[in-house]
């Protein structure tokens, strides 16, 4: 509902005043472009220079086809930043809040999420990691048994080397109950300490260091082709783990599948 004071500007106000009371009535929704010039009459030229000369004056802003007041972007932002320090409180083994539901949670569009989300993170009152939003400064917050938890598990890992256990043997032997398990098992793959290359197949990241140093320095003796067999007696590992190993060296370049060959690069 229009208050007295949006009504007096969109009858008798100067075109700014028009323009910033229909835009503010809309509150954290915005006024996008179409409806902007089918409700004023205006031409989209018109409409954005009006609509630059409130932006040079700080009262409203675009967002991607929308304008939205500054008050209401500010809102906006007040309300994602409330929800990702709710989503810490509830969840303390988990890096960040969903892009996606963090969105549906302050209910906006998302050309004004977005704006909101860069405007915070401009105000370094958050970080954004991937499609991951976290308030700034904050980590995951474990107790002592989480972190126990987590030595363990990045230990076992570690110790293991290339031929790994399976996921859930290290998770079953771990002092916290397996819910809590799984998400520090999950941190450690965000973090990419541990890294997956099947679904029972996790080694740690510096096993993985380890075999393309082994490969280099293969290729520095002039051996720079091999076989699968070769890469099984070279590293002490059985087929389970040699395929997939082979083909993460594939992916990141440091090999290249050459018919039955592997050439080191």
């Amino acid at each position: 509902k229009a208050s007295e004071e949006q009504l007096r500007r969109l009858l008798s106000g100067d075109e700014e005043e028009r323009l910033l009371a229909r835009i503010r009535r809309r509150g954290m929704s915005g006024f996008n472009v179409g409806d902007a010039v089918a409700e004023t009459g205006w031409t989209p030229p018109a409409l954005k220079n009006v609509a630059s000369r409130l932006a040079e004056r700080g009262e409203a802003r675009w967002a991607g086809t929308v304008m939205i007041a500054s008050e209401s972007l500010a809102a906006a932002g007040d309300a994602a930043l409330k929800a990702v320090e709710a989503y810490h409180g509830a969840n303390p083994l988990v890096a960040g809040i969903n892009q996606e539901q963090l969105r549906e949670s302050v209910g906006v569009e998302m050309e004004v999420f977005s704006a909101a989300l860069a405007a915070l993170t401009a105000e370094k009152k958050i970080s954004i990691h991937g499609e991951l939003v976290q308030a700034a400064g904050r980590g995951v917050v474990l107790k002592d048994e989480e972190s126990a938890a987590m030595q363990k598990i990045e230990g076992a890992f570690r110790e293991a080397g290339l031929q790994v256990p399976s996921v859930k043997e290290v998770l079953a032997g771990v002092p916290v109950d397996q819910a809590r398990a799984q998400k520090i098992m999950t941190l450690l793959l965000r973090e990419r300490v541990l890294i997956k290359l099947a679904d029972e197949l996790v080694f740690h990241r510096d096993s993985l260091q380890q075999l393309r140093q082994l490969l280099a320095g293969q290729k520095a003796k002039g051996a720079t082709r091999f076989d699968v067999a070769h890469f099984k007696e070279m590293t002490g590992v059985s087929r389970k783990y040699a395929i997939p190993l082979l083909e993460q060296m594939d992916r990141e370049r440091v090999t290249r599948r050459d018919g039955n060959l592997r050439v080191i690069l």
